[in-house]
């Protein structure tokens, strides 16, 4: 799940995607909006926890897959925060927790969060007509029809945008033609690129994994008067303690910069489990555009980050928007955000991943329990490999970090029942109820 903005492999599972779209804990962390204070945790708990990484190192060996960052909070307390492996498998340098990814698609929810800000304030109204704030836009028509893209179509992804890929339609012929995600355009640039191109559908009418949040960046741009890295580091990343989530690596940073590999799997059913044999290595994090500023500054899948900051995002929206006493989104645009806008339309790639899931603002959003995570979960992944997911009904939230491109859906799959396996421990559950914060 990403814009084709770098280097794009041109595998089979990658275009259905981009066409359709993704040691043990530290004993003293700071976790979220709390700090959890150091506690001689029971011999029982301590074993639940070396039992997962026993697991994650095996899934490592077994798959010759390259290292992992694991982040996972329980009741609003850290219960396991370990990095493992190696960046790259064949060099000897570990993985580290500080390690940065680039996340794509995992962008999207951030993004959403910056411009649901901006209706808090009163500046833009769900309702509105985006060409309102984008102007240059040529009116937007499906078979010569002209139709209204609404903010809440261009958050649902229901507003008619693709990204293009393939050669199914002369719509998705004029976005690789256009190409509109070029890292070297301006967002300005990108709106007029895309100006002119038909709508694949009405408004409102299905659900479409799109352009439609780099088309939010250019909106953020518009109402703020800020490029929207200056936005987002000022109403989110600041406050939001996020100091290692930028649009590239930061001088002095790129050893952190992890190496990129892919799985070469041909469809999303084949990418449901590794397979070793098609763990490829595609880039070096040395070698890698992310260390120097993109003139596109991507809301889509621009991002790069670590499993530490983005995991204080997701506390941000599991605690309704409240993060360290500051209310970063009210509480009932978050709600807002997090229920499903697609309930009876055609979903396109999601049935294929994920059962009983519809999307939100930005997330998905499980409309039904069916793989151990509640009804209301709020999750989303990036197609090089991070994911997370938030079940507030069991209190859980999940934030994985590996560079694998095509590996995020079989990551996902491995990870649900071993997570669930570890906070469903009684001597967890025990050791929760009794930690004093």
């Amino acid at each position: 799940m990403r814009t084709k903005t770098i280097k794009p492999k041109q595998g089979a599972l990658t275009t259905l995607i981009s066409a359709a779209l993704f040691s043990l804990a530290s004993h003293t962390v700071t976790a979220s909006d709390v700090t959890v204070t150091k506690t001689t945790a029971p011999i029982a708990a301590h074993t639940a926890s070396h039992t997962l990484d026993t697991h994650i190192e095996h899934l490592l060996a077994e798959h010759h897959l390259p290292g992992l960052v694991l982040m996972v909070k329980h009741q609003n307390k850290l219960v396991h925060y370990n990095a493992y492996g190696k960046v790259n498998v064949k060099k000897s340098k570990p993985m580290t927790k500080d390690a940065l990814f680039r996340i794509f698609s995992m962008s999207k929810p951030i993004t959403s969060v910056a411009l649901l800000q901006l209706v808090d304030r009163g500046q833009i109204a769900l309702t509105d007509d985006i060409r309102k704030f984008l102007p240059e836009l040529n009116v937007l028509e499906v078979d010569g029809q002209p139709h209204t893209v609404t903010i809440h179509h261009l958050l649902s992804h229901t507003a008619g945008f693709g990204y293009g890929g393939g050669l199914k339609s002369w719509v998705d012929i004029r976005y690789l033609l256009a190409n509109p995600l070029s890292r070297g355009n301006t967002l300005d640039e990108m709106i007029d690129d895309l100006s002119g191109i038909d709508l694949k559908f009405t408004p409102g009418e299905r659900f479409e994994y799109s352009i439609a949040s780099d088309i939010q960046g250019a909106i953020i741009e518009k109402v703020s008067g800020l490029p929207l890295d200056t936005y987002l580091t000022r109403h989110l990343f600041e406050p939001l303690n996020m100091q290692d989530t930028h649009f590239s690596v930061p001088k002095g940073s790129e050893h952190r910069l992890v190496d990129m590999y892919e799985y070469d799997a041909t469809t999303f059913e084949e990418a449901y489990v590794f397979n070793k044999d098609k763990i490829l290595f595609s880039e070096e994090g040395a070698d890698s555009d992310y260390l120097n500023k993109p003139v596109l500054l991507s809301g889509g899948g621009g991002l790069i980050s670590t499993a530490q900051d983005y995991s204080n995002f997701v506390s941000m929206l599991s605690n309704q928007g409240k993060f360290n006493g500051q209310t970063l989104l009210s509480e009932h645009l978050v709600d807002t955000m997090l229920s499903s806008k697609t309930q009876g339309l055609d979903t396109h790639f999601m049935p294929r991943v994920y059962k009983g899931v519809g999307f939100g603002y930005g997330v998905g959003v499980k409309e039904a329990t069916d793989d151990l995570r509640q009804e209301g979960t709020f999750f989303w992944g990036g197609m090089g490999g991070t994911i997370f997911w938030s079940d507030p009904k069991s209190q859980l939230e999940v934030v994985a970090m590996m560079q694998v491109e095509d590996g995020w859906v079989a990551l996902e799959k491995w990870l649900i029942p071993h997570i669930y396996t570890l906070i469903d421990a009684p001597h967890l559950r025990a050791q929760n109820a009794n930690t004093e914060l």
